[in-house]
């Protein structure tokens, strides 16, 4: 489009990195073209990150250019043996360098990409015009990138908060317990506030949050609320074929880490193994997706239970949504820890277009206002293990009873979702880079 305005997209989180950050930033360089603006993507050379998905990639025009610099960060297999010192204690060596990484690293260890990633961005701003620089985190240490070239170029910026810095800085694996990194990365975060033109969040919840922050530290920007959502074209390569078991199909996708705790779930099917193990032995649980350590030890506990138990890997995208399709039952959770009622996992938006029942063990706040008017959805307080067990009771009668073996649903109505299509989306962050940019024209 050769009379698109240009903006600059830093997305460390791009394909071939896989997970569901990514699909943020993708879906937005999918279909922003609609809306009268090209996006020049700058991303990282080699990752290091757990997963990729290289099906990912295909979601990105041709005629999109797409810049790689070399991030210094070692290998992720490295970063985690570094974290995760199992069943011993960690050498002189790995506590030495934990330490120093945790003094210097800061906000991330993705701030080795900085230097490299701000020398090919120099590049490229010098090429043509650029009416905006939109940076996607996490890592925070992007947001720094952004800062420094809107200081270089005077160029309107805008930081896209996939999360809130403070809940990732609280509930990360690898976050940092000193005093100094914490009291550092809160001058950070002001400090980009500060700089930025527009700030975009993933909840009205997190938006009203960055909003009393910015007033606290003198910061001018605006603040939008942009939901994450699904894509209608996923969709389309779903196989249409039965499942023909009796067993209840309850599926999770994504990540189970500390605010996504699955405890809750797990005291229910062990409360309904006690007391019935013939229904536990008709429920079918399925997982996909990464898993901490600390979650894999809690799943282990249901080894003694008759429920069948699936654990999956890292699957692609469009794997893992068919493992969804294929569900009775789509599972939603969310740890009752300070934070989460503002939290809004983005899988919530592709389990309502899949159009499948779904069991929500989150606390009382966004995600639960979003389905409490879906009918197929039923929110329980993660708290309330006799209602959970109930709930899964009742679904795996109801579908003993059934003659019906699921059918996927290729083409369901989805006009009542459009609010939350990516495209519908992408038209809100192209309005928020017009303002930005016919406030401040480069």
């Amino acid at each position: 489009m050769n009379d698109s305005r240009q903006f600059l997209m830093i997305s460390y989180a791009f394909p071939p990195v896989g997970g569901a950050g990514v699909q943020r930033s993708v879906k937005f360089v999918k279909y922003i073209r609609q809306y009268g603006w090209q996006p020049t993507v700058l991303t990282v050379l080699n990752p290091s990150v757990p997963v990729l998905d290289q099906d990912l990639s295909r979601d990105v025009p041709a005629d999109v250019s797409v810049f790689h610099a070399r991030t210094l960060e070692p290998s992720y297999s490295f970063k985690r043996n570094l974290i995760h010192t199992p069943n011993a204690t960690p050498s002189r060596l790995k506590t030495l360098l934990r330490g120093w990484a945790s003094r210097w690293l800061q906000p991330d260890a993705q701030v080795l990409w900085n230097r490299n990633a701000y020398g090919t961005a120099c590049k490229v701003l010098k090429q043509r015009t650029f009416s905006a620089i939109y940076v996607s985190g996490p890592p925070f240490s992007s947001f720094l990138l952004g800062c420094q070239l809107k200081k270089q170029f005077g160029i309107p910026l805008v930081l896209d908060f996939r999360d809130e810095w403070s809940i990732s800085a609280r509930y990360l694996e690898n976050r940092s317990q000193q005093r100094s990194s914490h009291r550092g990365q809160t001058q950070m975060f002001e400090s980009t506030l500060r700089q930025a033109d527009a700030i975009v969040a993933t909840t009205l919840a997190s938006a009203d949050e960055l909003t009393s922050c910015c007033k606290r530290v003198g910061s001018s920007a605006f603040v939008r609320c942009i939901y994450n959502g699904f894509d209608p074209d996923d969709l389309l390569h779903l196989k249409n074929e039965p499942i023909k078991t009796k067993a209840f199909r309850l599926v999770y996708t994504g990540t189970l880490w500390k605010l996504t705790d699955i405890e809750p779930l797990v005291r229910a099917v062990q409360k309904l193994s006690m007391r019935s193990p013939h229904d536990a032995n008709k429920l079918e649980l399925h997982f996909v997706g990464r898993r901490t350590g600390e979650q894999e030890a809690i799943l282990d506990k249901l080894a003694s239970t008759p429920v069948q138990l699936h654990r999956h890997d890292y699957l692609s995208h469009q794997q893992s949504l068919q493992f969804a399709c294929e569900a009775d039952g789509l599972l939603l959770t969310l740890a009752d820890q300070p934070g989460a009622e503002r939290v809004v996992p983005g899988k919530l938006f592709e389990y309502l277009a899949l159009k499948r029942p779904i069991l929500s063990l989150v606390p009382e706040g966004e995600a639960w206002r979003l389905l409490a008017e879906e009918p197929l959805a039923t929110n329980i307080h993660p708290s309330q293990i006799d209602a959970i067990e109930a709930w899964l009771r009742q679904a795996i009668h109801a579908k003993a009873n059934s003659d019906s073996p699921v059918m996927p649903l290729p083409n369901p109505d989805l006009s009542s979702l459009n609010w939350c299509s990516r495209s519908t989306l992408a038209g809100a962050l192209a309005a928020i880079l017009e303002r930005v940019a016919n406030h401040n024209p480069p």
